[in-house]
């Protein structure tokens, strides 16, 4: 107890982080090593928490926030000191967003939540709330230089029941006084708990455009591998100060994007052209598919190349990408075997690595529990309790697999502090990182 004191745990705290596992968990004591003479030591360290946290952020005055089970957003330590609370109020089933300088949530009873301060260092913000929203559970807000997009929940008193709820998404600006307001809305329903990313599709060098998953569907997919059986039939390129639509692609039935969020990838050949990675559903299961601008028409988007599906009705595979290279876990639920993948024209070629994976867990939204961190592709084992890591610069070696004292549920990768973040069950955090390097962040 004299050393939890050192640190100023309290009590609870102590609680949590004695559950994590004060003792370091390292690469080259508790953990497996593989092909690499010299593997890099890695170790596991408890990030001291006064509650259970529900969502974690890369990003907040400490470089990492954890939103707790009481909605209270703190700012996580990354080098053993005390949490800081940051507000209270929050959805901790909603994701945060940060960027500019600010930080976005959702409130407990719906509305918008901004604070705005420093992205790095201990400096103080302030926070203003939204005079009017209802932002719709579970889904993404996207931090813009000027402004908040969230997805918005639209009441119909006319429609049916069945259909009187609907989404849209909407942008947030600050008023004179400093409070958000939305002042502009797409006009075509999104995905309920959709995440919208920006990306440069048409190459045009202004910083992108809004990405969102659209057209929800409930009778052509009945999966509901990622938390619903609600899935978008179209993707949509939105201007991102009026939300208007840029260029759009709509699967005919029976298909489906068994997705949430698209992922920007480089598109080989090209000098810095975009596209986004996604999954199609159908009768013989997911396929990864790339989703390109269509040059040939101004206001299209296309499937440009797909990979073989997994097989079998309700199969699914679970993609992730660093931005270059393109990989996916094949039914991550079912004993998860990891694919790298490369284009080849209009086909998406794959190739078997890894078997005893998995980066998604069944009825979750959250579809990527990997992390890409010094070029390396970190992923949790089928049971969640270790984390695998693979270079793929050195033909997709797998280096080391790191022991952790709990099952994965969340990772976010610290790049400034050379670790990654994982959420535990049960809400504990703890940081993996090279053994010997100290964290940065306070």
């Amino acid at each position: 107890m004299n050393e939890m004191r050192l640190l100023g745990l309290t009590r609870r705290r102590a609680l949590f982080a004695g559950l994590a596992g004060l003792s370091t968990v390292s690469g080259r004591v508790g953990a497996k090593t593989f092909a690499s003479p010299d593997p890099k030591p890695w170790a596991v360290h408890a990030v001291p928490a006064d509650e259970p946290i529900r969502q974690l952020h890369a990003g907040g005055p400490s470089g990492l926030l954890g939103t707790g089970a009481s909605g209270s957003l703190w700012a996580l330590s990354l080098n053993g000191q005390a949490p800081r609370r940051i507000t209270h109020g929050l959805d901790p089933s909603t994701p945060i967003a940060t960027g500019h300088g600010r930080i976005a949530a959702r409130m407990a009873d719906g509305g918008l939540w901004v604070w705005e301060g420093s992205e790095g260092g201990g400096g103080g913000g302030h926070a203003r709330p939204s005079t009017a929203a209802s932002l719709s559970v579970h889904a993404g807000l996207l931090v813009l230089p000027l402004a908040v997009l969230a997805v918005v929940t639209v009441v119909n008193p006319s429609a049916q029941p069945a259909n009187a709820l609907s989404h849209r998404l909407a942008r947030f600006e600050p008023d004179p006084a400093g409070r958000w307001r939305e002042v502009a809305r797409s006009s075509d329903a999104v995905l309920p708990d959709a995440r919208p990313v920006q990306v440069d599709l048409d190459g045009r060098g202004d910083g992108g455009h809004v990405v969102v998953l659209a057209g929800p569907d409930g009778s052509r997919y009945d999966h509901g591998v990622l938390g619903d059986a609600i899935e978008a039939t179209r993707v949509l390129w939105l201007e991102r100060h009026g939300l208007d639509v840029l260029r759009e692609l709509s699967l005919p039935a029976p298909h489906v994007f068994e997705d949430i969020a698209p992922r920007p990838v480089m598109l080989p050949g090209t000098q810095g052209g975009r596209g986004l990675l996604t999954v199609r559903s159908g009768p013989d299961g997911g396929q990864l598919a790339l989703v390109t601008a269509d040059l040939a028409r101004p206001r299209s988007l296309r499937l440009s190349s797909v990979g073989d599906t997994v097989g079998g009705h309700h199969r699914w595979l679970a993609p992730t990408t660093d931005g270059q290279h393109m990989a996916a876990v094949h039914t991550p639920h079912i004993g998860g075997v990891l694919h790298a993948y490369q284009s080849d024209g209009e086909r998406l070629l794959r190739r078997r690595l890894l078997a005893d994976v998995s980066t998604h867990r069944i009825g979750t939204r959250e579809i990527d529990l990997s992390a890409w961190l010094q070029g390396l592709l970190i992923l949790p084992s089928q049971d969640g309790r270790q984390l695998r890591l693979l270079n793929p610069a050195a033909d997709w070696t797998e280096l080391t697999a790191v022991e952790l004292p709990g099952r994965a549920t969340l990772t976010a990768a610290l790049p400034d502090a050379a670790a990654l973040a994982v959420l535990l069950d049960g809400g504990l955090v703890v940081r993996m990182g090279a053994a010997g390097r100290s964290a940065s962040g306070g």
